[in-house]
C-alpha cells in the first residue's frame, strides 16, 4: 500500500490531496481519514468553544471573535465536518472509496481564508469555484 500527501499554496488556498495505491492483492474498504487543522496557535481562533465553528456540509469554518475573519476547510469525498471543542481545531474528515487491488483512489481537500460578515456565501463561492478539480489540472506539469 502507497500512501502520498501533498500541499500547495494557491494564492489565499491551500489546495491539498491525499493518494492511497492498494498494491495488495485485497480490496480495501471504509478508510477514513482524521485531517485536524489545529487552531491553538491561531490567535483570535483559539478559543476552546464549538459556538466560534460552522458547518456547512462538507465545509466547517471557524471565526474570530468579531466574527469577520473566518479559516474555512473542506475535503471530498467527506465522511464528516466537525469541530472538537475541548481542542480548538477544525475537522473535515473525507473518507477514501473503496480501492481495489491495483487501483488507486483520490482525496481533495481545501484550506481558505475569508474576511467578511457573509461566511454562508463564501462557502457557496468556494462550492462554485471548482476547486474539486485543481489537481487534475497540475498532473503531468510538475
Amino acid at each position: 500500500i502507497r500512501f502520498l500527501s501533498e500541499a500547495r499554496v494557491t494564492g489565499e488556498q491551500v489546495m491539498m490531496r491525499m493518494e492511497l495505491h492498494n498494491g495488495s492483492e485485497e480490496p480495501l474498504s471504509d478508510l477514513r481519514v482524521q485531517n485536524c487543522i489545529m487552531l491553538k496557535a491561531a490567535k483570535g481562533f483559539n478559543q476552546q468553544i464549538a459556538e466560534n465553528k460552522i458547518v456547512r456540509g462538507s465545509y466547517i469554518a471557524c471565526h474570530d471573535p468579531g466574527r469577520r475573519r473566518w479559516i474555512i476547510t473542506s475535503w471530498q469525498p467527506i465522511h464528516r465536518a466537525w469541530g472538537n471543542p475541548p481542542c480548538p481545531c477544525l475537522h473535515a474528515d473525507p473518507k477514501f472509496e473503496d480501492t481495489a487491488p491495483g487501483e488507486t483512489s483520490q482525496l481533495v481537500g481545501l484550506l481558505t481564508f475569508y474576511e467578511g460578515a457573509d461566511v454562508d456565501t463564501e462557502v457557496l463561492r468556494l462550492r462554485e469555484q471548482g476547486w474539486e478539480t485543481y489537481w487534475m489540472t497540475v498532473k503531468g506539469q510538475d
